[in-house]
């Protein structure tokens, strides 16, 4: 197969990349810091995974999300259809939910829940979704991969600031949250085996568009993963039952996203 990754740079597309040559695929990855500029005959590739996005900015000007994540997004999608690729898979977010993490509970993410973004990240990639969706077609599948957070080596965004924590502390606090993550290795190895099913998956011939919210077999508790942190750094880390009821009690947002518990069902 031969596969158009976008966001050259980035930690998942990196890591695809890697994963999918090995894997016997003929895969090239292209930056589009510049837009589209950058790319020629689409028409050569059989897929198109995009996962060059605007994520963890200290812009001012929300636009900028819009620009890049949705319009770049619906542009790309458009380009790869009039030119023949007939698979595109799209990198999206858990954040499209807009659910936020729960100290008290667990917040619950199922096939009920709508739609209902309220940062410009998720409201973006909702708005890329939708573009997608009105491209989709026989010859064209769009699958869309609402992911929660990725983790591993060299992981950025929530997982390099919990890393960094648990580099500056030797007391951890200790909690029994559950989340919704996926590790890259289990992410590398449920986009391999999605693109290895795709063909079956399209023969139905009645569905176009797969949302598909991809995570580990069991939900990630905060406490387990720092301490997991700290012994691959050779540290010794006390994880304070004291500390996890006072962060019970400060519900700010970067507490929330630490500590607080928020899970996909098995089939949102």
């Amino acid at each position: 197969m031969n596969i158009l990754i976008t966001g050259k740079t980035g930690y998942i597309s990196g890591r695809l990349n890697q994963a999918l040559t090995a894997g016997g695929h003929r895969c090239a990855a292209v930056s589009l810091r510049n837009g589209l500029s950058a790319l020629e005959n689409l028409g050569k590739y059989d897929t198109v995974i995009h996962c060059a996005a605007l994520v963890h900015s200290k812009t001012d000007d929300p636009g900028k999300y819009y620009e890049i994540n949705a319009e770049l997004t619906g542009s790309l999608a458009e380009r790869a259809k009039n030119e023949g690729v007939r698979r595109f898979v799209f990198m999206s977010t858990l954040a499209v939910y807009g659910i936020a993490d729960s100290l008290r509970g667990v917040a619950v993410i199922d096939g009920h829940t709508p739609e209902n973004p309220v940062t410009p990240y998720g409201g973006s990639k909702l708005m890329a979704e939708e573009r997608l969706r009105g491209l989709a077609g026989d010859h064209f599948q769009v699958y869309i991969l609402r992911l929660p957070m990725v983790y591993g080596a060299g992981a950025p965004g929530n997982y390099a600031r919990l890393r960094r924590l648990v580099q500056l502390t030797p007391v951890f606090p200790k909690v029994s949250n559950r989340r919704s993550m996926i590790a890259i290795e289990n992410l590398r190895q449920y986009v391999t085996a999605l693109l290895k099913n795709s063909g079956q998956t399209e023969a139905k011939g009645t569905e176009y568009v797969h949302i598909l919210c991809p995570q580990d077999p069991v939900p990630v508790c905060t406490s387990d993963l720092a301490a997991g942190i700290a012994a691959g750094m050779g540290k010794k880390i006390y994880l304070s039952p004291l500390l996890g009821r006072l962060v019970l009690f400060f519900p700010i947002g970067p507490i929330r996203k630490m500590f607080g518990s928020l899970v996909y069902t098995d089939n949102p």
